[in-house]
């Protein structure tokens, strides 16, 4: 084809419309309302507001809810706020306003202009006066934490050397570290690093705080994850750059990174990145670049044909260039840095594109900060404050707006510290101004206790029995027992009865027994943990007082020494407390092989155990009324070499909490928390058979084949005593 016939071609393409068209366009754009872009979640937050508005429609008689809502004066917009207090469980005047704010923004959208300003005004006088009183709503605001350094440093040290709860796999374990110190070198959001659920439950419970009267369609069923944009957007690996850059003078080059953070705040209205440089360090803690490295090496992602560290520092920057760049293969440029755990036939893995969901990333660091000693749980925003703090310490107005992403420099005054920055009684007095007790009294290391109890089987023996006779739980009980009475009596089991009024009865009391033994376990465990920083500090004053102990020697509290039993786990945790300030470049170069070794060989385990000790014979700090006494040693008892059990004269006997694949491997979790957690774990390992394709008993002492699924089941049922899902079970609980 010739230039003159594609042109031709390319202006052939082009169609004008005709007149009659943008005169009919002008007349629908005279009649329709120009809707604003809102993100997702916002989307969802405006229909649930609409549905409060249609059910208070409906609770007046009003079925026109859209004339309605043109038609509403600041009159209706007030006693539908009292009728939301009336109709919901909200306590805070925080909340109410975010409701009224909802409305506000359903008018806009459907009336296509604001309510009059003398209107919310009243609005806004009648909330803050005759609601707030009428309702006794708490108008408290609360404490915004901020965690520097020194915090991080408590919290990692934590993460690497003494953190005993489960993972996933080892990967997990790197993705948790590499987020903390993402969010302290980038100030970012957590929307930045990890993907937030476009889901309107969740979107809902996360700003209003339940989701009870949330009415949500069946059509959220997980679908197969691809790689389109429009899920994908968090950090992957094409936005990351390793570069080496060339150092004459040494041994190897230096390693260094940049993160791009795309997807921040508004990137949707207007796409503006933001480049972060980061670079090797000297305490391990805080090695952003050896974690992206292990991790990298771990999904196979370089396109060079570098396979070790050894390889990175092997090459040099040659003349005429000044820097290489280690790039990634095209197929992982769409890839999430951190992925999300999912279930799978033989466990728990990290998939291979799912992107990390923030809830995920907030239950680690709930779970984190609580074993660390924190009063309350950790959040993504305490970093970004401290990130923010520092950075306006050293770098002019302009510099902090771009790190904090603000378009206007008054807004990083909603994210300073409460407690002011500046030792304003020895400015008064001309005295230096005590800079280090200012630091300290700033930031969430003052409050850290190891001692608090950081799980609910932590609290006492006798205060976890109560919950067995809490009132609530007994009524339950007693109702659920009464109804499979009931239904044995009239069908002959609960098998029979299930899909009828009294089967559904009988399932709707189990689950609300079940969601008020979790209630009652997180009110008892939160006012545990409440009390314990509520009274140490008198408890702790009283024992260095208390005259009868004046003689006694004072024994000072050691720390928990914890030594994994995970190989992988215990190279990690050695590496990691040796620094590197002092090495020669030999020295320095090895240790970050060795390093990044162990963090592969970390990342490539697929079941991280639990590590746990017995709360009932481990060590504990006993605090009674009067006095704080010494932890008590446990007896020592002589270890000898374990030698190999002694073959069993029969089957094995399980209880039905365990899952019978499980109990045979040690690195797998075989006792769960409810039988229907070991049924569910069950049924994944019986996916990797067909219902009637033959199943080895994984109980070696029987040595039997069994026909399928249902063939082992009855096997378990008879030998094992172990009941698993019925046919109708498993179908019911989505199998």
């Amino acid at each position: 084809m010739t230039v003159s016939g594609s042109y031709a071609s390319r202006t052939k393409a082009k169609v004008v419309p005709s007149p009659d068209y943008y005169l009919q366009r002008r007349r629908q754009l005279e009649k329709s309302i120009i809707q604003k872009r809102h993100a997702i979640s916002t989307k969802n937050n405006i229909e649930y507001i609409k549905r409060r508005w249609i059910k208070h429609c409906d609770f007046l008689g009003k079925k026109e809810y859209l004339k309605s809502l043109h038609a509403a004066r600041k009159e209706d917009v007030m006693i539908f706020l009292e009728w939301l207090l009336h109709n919901s469980k909200i306590k805070k005047f925080s909340s109410l306003h975010e409701n009224w704010r909802l409305w506000c923004q359903l008018y806009r959208q459907a009336v296509g202009r604001s309510l009059h300003a003398k209107s919310c005004q009243d609005i806004n006088d009648y909330m803050n006066k005759d609601l707030v009183e009428l309702f006794n709503l708490d108008r408290s605001v609360g404490e915004k934490p901020v965690m520097n350094v020194d915090d991080l440093y408590i919290v990692l040290h934590h993460h690497w050397t003494k953190d005993t709860t489960p993972y996933p796999d080892g990967r997990q374990i790197i993705q948790l570290a590499f987020l903390l110190l993402t969010s302290a070198y980038t100030a970012s959001r957590p929307g930045a690093l990890v993907y937030i659920e476009k889901n309107e439950r969740t979107n809902v419970q996360h700003f209003f705080g339940n989701v009870n009267d949330v009415d949500v369609g069946e059509d959220d069923a997980t679908e197969e994850w691809d790689l389109g944009d429009e899920d994908l957007k968090t950090l992957c690996y094409g936005h990351i750059s390793l570069l080496l850059l060339p150092n004459p003078g040494s041994i190897r080059d230096h390693l260094v990174m940049e993160v791009d953070l795309r997807h921040t705040k508004g990137h949707n209205r207007k796409k503006k990145s933001k480049i972060y440089l980061m670079s090797e360090v000297k305490q391990p803690f805080f090695d952003i670049v050896a974690l992206v490295v292990a991790m990298a090496f771990l999904d196979e992602a370089f396109e060079s044909n570098i396979r070790s560290m050894e390889d990175i520092y092997a090459s040099r920057v040659e003349s005429p260039r000044h820097s290489l760049h280690l790039r990634f293969v095209k197929e992982k440029h769409n890839v999430p840095i951190c992925r999300q755990p999912i279930s799978t036939h033989c466990g728990i893995s990290t998939h291979e594109i799912k992107p990390l969901k923030y809830h995920t990333y907030l239950y680690y660091l709930e779970r984190l900060s609580l074993a660390v000693g924190m009063p309350r749980a950790m959040k993504p925003y305490d970093l970004r404050r401290g990130t923010g703090e520092a950075v306006e310490k050293t770098a002019p107005l302009p510099l902090l707006q771009q790190v904090m992403g603000h378009i206007y420099a008054s807004t990083f005054q909603a994210y300073m510290n409460q407690r002011v920055q500046c030792h304003v009684q020895a400015a008064f007095l001309g005295i230096p101004s005590e800079d280090a007790l200012l630091n300290i009294l700033s930031h969430q290391s003052r409050y850290i206790d190891p001692r608090a109890p950081s799980h609910y089987e932590d609290l006492p023996a006798t205060t976890r029995e109560s919950l067995s006779t809490h009132p609530e739980i007994v009524s339950l009980q007693e109702m659920r027992d009464s109804l499979a009475r009931e239904a044995k009596e009239l069908y002959g089991s609960m098998k029979n009865a299930a899909g009828t009024k009294i089967g559904e009865l009988k399932a709707k009391t189990e689950a609300a027994l079940r969601c008020a033994k979790a209630r009652l376990k997180k009110d008892t465990f939160d006012g545990a943990r409440d009390e314990f920083f509520a009274t140490i500090d008198t408890l702790e004053i009283n024992r260095q007082l208390d005259p009868s102990l004046l003689d006694i020697e004072k024994q000072a509290y050691e720390p928990e020494k914890i030594v994994h039993r995970l190989n992988e786990r215990r190279q990690v945790a050695e590496l990691m407390q040796t620094s590197m300030q002092n090495l020669s470049g030999e020295s320095d170069m090895a240790k970050r092989v060795t390093m990044v070794n162990a963090l592969i060989g970390l990342g490539r385990v697929v079941k991280v155990p639990s590590e746990r000790i017995n709360p009932d014979k481990k060590t504990k700090c006993v605090i009674s009324i009067d006095r704080i006494s010494p932890p008590k040693e446990p007896p020592q008892v002589e270890t000898e070499p374990s030698s190999s059990p002694e073959p069993r004269d029969c089957p094995i006997s399980i209880t039905n909490r365990h899952c019978l694949f499980c109990v045979f491997e040690p690195q797998y979790q075989c006792y769960f928390a409810s039988p229907r957690k070991a049924r569910e774990h069950f049924e994944k390992h019986l996916r990797k058979y067909k219902p009637t394709e033959p199943i080895p008993c994984p109980d070696e002492y029987c040595q039997l084949v069994l026909s399928g699924h249902k063939a082992l089941k009855r096997h378990a049922e008879d030998v094992h005593h172990v009941r698993y899902f019925t046919e109708a079970q498993r179908i019911q609980a989505g199998f």
